[in-house]
């Protein structure tokens, strides 16, 4: 399989190359919106009595055995920041993403970023739900930020700002077959 690699010109393999980094980039930009933000929220912090958060381990990891995974749960049934085809979107683009960083050589020969495009799209609406959700907890809930007649519902994170411009150069390789 590796001997395909060798049967690209090298525009092509560097298309190629350039989309699966894209695709790598994109994952850990799409988790570092989902497992980062959680812990920094549960670090050392005692929540009081009647509170509906207890620890990072109750709350979240009791969710699944795979943090990430967990973390994802606890976005839907917990925060319902995302819904479950948010969800089924992100495992979709982690599923992708594990198989270009593992399987890159074998890949390369028949890799379709056309194809692939569509699940980049899907995720953008994802990503950029996320983004809002976090830029409004982060920022928006303070009290000074508040009737300022800012629009929250179009605020984008500086996460969501570089998946957009990752977006729209996969689009350019698409493109430029």
């Amino acid at each position: 399989m590796a001997t395909d690699i060798l049967k690209q010109n090298d525009e092509e393999l560097t298309r190629l190359l350039t989309y699966a980094g894209f695709v790598l980039v994109a994952f850990e930009l799409v988790k570092s919106l989902i497992v980062k933000p959680i812990k920094l929220f549960y670090w050392n912090t005692n929540f009081g009595e009647g509170m509906p958060f207890k620890s990072y381990e109750e709350d979240v990891i009791t969710r699944h055995k795979n943090e990430f995974e967990a973390c994802l749960l606890y976005l839907r049934d917990f925060d319902e920041a995302i819904d479950n085809e948010d969800l089924l979107t992100i495992q979709e683009l982690r599923k992708h993403r594990n198989e270009l960083a593992h399987n890159l050589p074998e890949l390369i020969h028949n890799l379709n970023i056309e194809e692939n495009l569509k699940l980049l799209e899907r995720v953008d609406k994802t990503l950029f739900r996320l983004s809002n959700y976090r830029t409004y907890i982060e920022i928006g809930a303070d009290p000074q930020f508040q009737n300022r007649g800012i629009d929250w519902s179009t605020i984008k994170g500086h996460e969501y700002l570089l998946f957009e411009e990752i977006v729209r150069k996969a689009r350019i390789l698409s493109e430029s077959k």
